[in-house]
């Protein structure tokens, strides 16, 4: 019986597993497609960009190696029948965090990015970004995974524009 429950367990953290392993910083994903300077930048604002953009390198290689070696040993874990599973849900757990502790700065990267344009640059963005939407949507494998996807960042967009009044 014990370890029926320890197989069921084992299971369903490879399955949590695989989900973890999906790209990191789901902000950042339409920050990497966006052409800076097809918006028309001043000298001033292309310089601004550039140094937000330097943060945001920064910070992704000092997070994302540390995601990727916690992913691979609790790959390592999950496949061991000894590992203890307090071990396993600890690391998941640290994963977790430091993912959302990636698409938070991801999140926080662009909103300073989009501060630094004016309102036609911003709404050119704002165009740029549902042209990305709707090319992913059209090239991912399954329509229930594109929705959902497109759902988040619609999410996202209505959250961020309701934070500031127009």
């Amino acid at each position: 019986m014990k370890s029926l429950k320890v197989l069921k367990l084992s299971f369903a953290l490879a399955v949590l597993a695989e989900l973890m392993s999906t790209p990191v910083a789901q902000a950042d994903d339409i920050h990497c497609n966006v052409d800076w300077h097809r918006l028309q930048l001043s000298p001033q604002q292309t310089q601004q960009i550039q140094m937000l953009e330097g943060q945001w390198n920064q910070a992704y290689m000092d997070l994302q190696p540390a995601i990727v070696e916690d992913q691979r040993r609790l790959t390592r874990l999950l496949s061991d029948p000894k590992s203890d599973p307090l071990e396993i849900m600890a690391l998941q757990q640290a994963i977790a965090r430091k993912k959302e502790q990636l698409r938070s700065v991801a999140t926080a990267n662009y909103l300073r990015k989009r501060q630094v344009l004016n309102e036609d640059q911003q709404r050119s963005l704002e165009d740029m970004i549902r042209q990305v939407l709707a090319t992913r949507q059209r090239t991912l494998n399954g329509p229930s995974q594109s929705d959902v996807m497109s759902d988040r960042i619609q999410n996202l967009f209505e959250r961020v524009r309701n934070v500031w009044p127009r």
